[in-house]
């Protein structure tokens, strides 16, 4: 088998797709009937309806084309994957390629995996080998995960000739997509769940095709089925065990989604309907045709403490996913003392940090914005209160903080010079935070849990690169500072070689400072439901970044100056260093 070198053949993707520019209308039908469109002359000039412009509206599809006669082994495995990117009449054209057998056993829904670029296809008698850089994948509900660095799809295609063309007899499971498809096929939304203190939305991404099933019902669906595997330790549901649609079909006419629960629900108490009113309505307000969202129970409405039937899409802000206040500012440190940016410039804070000149390395602000812990440039760690008189205090010596953060939820958060996690209560107690699932060259060097306090960035450092891993934040109560655990480590993205600060920018996507192989540190933008890693430039030397939902990301440089990017360009705010948003 080793004398006889099998060859391998390259196939341009455009022999067997067609792409075409299709924008999605409310009403309109999916037809390909080519036409002329004749613009009116004459008539009167009406006020047609409103249509949106949002990327969720706009999609390419893929027009397959089935095989043609005298196809190579070869050819038609690269028409088939190539026929998988679309999802028309459950990937009809891809089944073409199959026998009949397979055609009928084949199940596209059971995942895919994600792969880069053209594949390499190499034909071994009645075979096919094909490898490629492999991404990620995207489980059967839909959940994204990265793969590490240098990971490759390897799978077979065996085929049989019928009437003497040949088919795939045995195809790989699942489908197989270029990045490239998932980016036109695919739109990431979330269905939203609780933190445990039931004060915050957590977003649970999910990749879900453009062509499909009504998109309001597969949310909602994909809501009350719960949390994915991994999350779900994290989070909390308002639905009770066994609440279900009793119409299995979430309506939306005239921008009012209608969705109807079992009759059980009836029973539920206040806060009950509260919390399962709040995760519908922001999980559907997620679709531009949503206005608003109607809830119904055993053919009447559900009548919810302290909302209007139909409820309106922004009727609950105080359960924003973001965890931000409203009214919340950056805070940077500056010769004179840490002052709050405001929209006209800046104004020192109360207390003793607002007006002592401390070389600062670190900044972290509360959730409520009341408290303050800094680190300064010899490593000593202390805190304030925001309030007229407050003196500063210090808190811990020795080896110094790595890095600092507000969880959100129960205190402040700090690394060690060894690389251990702690927790700090109010009372300035502190408790060990137990971290499972690293590997033993795993050594932590910063952690920044999420707002909501159900996930955290950990930055480690393996003895080669420094990377990001998201950790799962499990506590025995909402409260409890005592017995925090992160764990079940899983990557977020696999280009980034070195990073030296983290903040959360939305909750789901985060900031960073950081590098691709041996290039210059920058800014990036990562966006969690998909692994995306896209890079935003930055200052000369950038040192710290601050992010926050909705309000411009931070920078401080080794030029002492921190910028500011709201607008993709990036230009002096203050000089001062280590900028923080509230946590």
């Amino acid at each position: 088998m080793k004398s006889q070198m099998p060859s391998a053949r390259s196939i341009s993707r455009s022999a067997f797709v067609a792409l075409a520019a299709v924008v999605t209308l409310t009403g309109c039908a999916g037809s390909t009937t080519s036409f002329i469109a004749q613009v009116p002359t004459s008539g009167p000039i009406e006020q047609g309806q409103l249509v949106s412009n949002t990327s969720a509206d706009q999609f390419i599809r893929v027009i397959a084309r089935p095989p043609s006669e005298g196809m190579t082994p070869a050819e038609i495995v690269q028409g088939f994957l190539d026929a998988s990117a679309s999802f028309d009449g459950d990937h009809a054209v891809a089944r073409t390629y199959l026998t009949s057998e397979a055609a009928a056993s084949w199940s596209p829904s059971s995942g895919v995996a994600v792969y880069d670029g053209l594949p390499t296809l190499v034909e071994a008698g009645a075979a096919v080998l094909m490898s490629s850089a492999l991404n990620g994948r995207i489980s059967i509900i839909g959940r994204y995960s990265v793969e590490p660095p240098g990971a490759e799809l390897r799978t077979s295609f065996f085929l049989t000739q019928r009437a003497g063309e040949w088919r795939i007899s045995v195809p790989p499971p699942g489908l197989l997509l270029s990045s490239f498809d998932v980016s036109r096929a695919y739109r990431s939304y979330s269905v939203y769940f609780f933190n445990p203190s039931f004060d915050t939305l957590v977003p649970d991404p999910r990749l879900i095709p453009v062509i499909g099933p009504a998109l309001a019902t597969d949310l909602i669906q994909r809501l009350i089925q719960g949390p994915n595997n991994w999350l779900k330790p994290a989070v909390r549901t308002g639905f009770p065990e066994g609440v279900g649609l009793a119409v299995d079909a979430v309506t939306v006419e005239n921008g009012i989604a209608r969705v109807s629960l079992a009759q059980s629900v009836q029973l539920a108490n206040d806060n009950v309907r509260v919390a399962m009113s709040q995760q519908i309505v922001w999980t559907l307000r997620q679709l531009p045709e949503v206005q608003s969202v109607e809830i119904f129970s055993g053919g009447a409405p559900l009548i919810v403490p302290g909302a209007p039937n139909p409820q309106p899409r922004d009727l609950w802000p105080e359960v924003d996913p973001g965890g931000l206040p409203s009214g919340s500012v950056g805070f940077v440190g500056t010769p004179a003392g840490v002052v709050r940016l405001t929209p006209d410039g800046s104004a020192a804070i109360p207390g003793a940090l607002g007006n002592q000149n401390i070389p600062l390395s670190q900044i972290a602000v509360s959730r409520d914005s009341s408290q303050i812990t800094v680190v300064d440039s010899d490593g000593q760690m202390s805190q304030a209160r925001s309030l007229v008189g407050a003196p500063l205090n210090p808190l811990v010596n020795g080896d110094g903080a790595q890095s600092i953060a507000y969880d959100g939820v129960s205190g402040l958060w700090f690394v060690d010079g060894l690389g251990r996690v702690f927790s700090m209560a109010s009372n300035g107690e502190v408790f060990p935070i137990e971290v499972t699932g690293l590997a033993d060259e795993d050594t932590v060097v910063g952690v920044f849990p999420s707002r909501d306090g159900t996930r955290a960035i950990v930055v480690i450092d393996n003895g080669v690169s420094t990377n990001l891993l998201m950790m799962r934040v499990t506590r025995p109560s909402a409260a409890n500072i005592t017995r925090i655990s992160l764990q079940a480590p899983i990557r977020i993205e696999s280009k980034l070689t070195a990073v030296i600060d983290v903040a959360w920018s939305s909750s789901n996507t985060i900031a960073a400072i950081g590098s691709e192989s041996a290039g210059a540190l920058q800014a990036y933008e990562i966006d969690m439901s998909r692994g995306e890693v896209l890079s935003q430039g930055s200052p000369e030397d950038p040192v710290n970044i601050a992010a926050a939902p909705g309000l411009p990301t931070l920078i401080a440089s080794a030029d002492g100056q921190v910028y500011e990017n709201s607008t993709g360009l990036w230009i002096e705010r203050i000089v001062g260093l280590a900028p923080s948003y509230p946590g």
